[in-house]
């Protein structure tokens, strides 16, 4: 996250609010990787807001 230290989606909508969680986009129970490709930073209302859609970030 240091390189990433606001919320992606949050930044999507023009608010800047810190980063606190490092999110999957692909799941790494469907082959994603803990590759930087595959991550995003996002505070924790974003990434609770994922995981509740369970779609990860498509």
């Amino acid at each position: 996250m240091a390189g990433h230290p606001l919320c992606e989606k949050c930044k999507e909508q023009e608010r800047y609010v810190l980063a606190t969680l490092v999110h999957h986009i692909r799941p790494l129970a469907d082959g994603g990787t803990h590759d930087e490709d595959n991550l995003m930073s996002l505070c924790a209302s974003c990434h609770e807001r994922i995981h509740r859609r369970g779609t990860g970030d498509r």
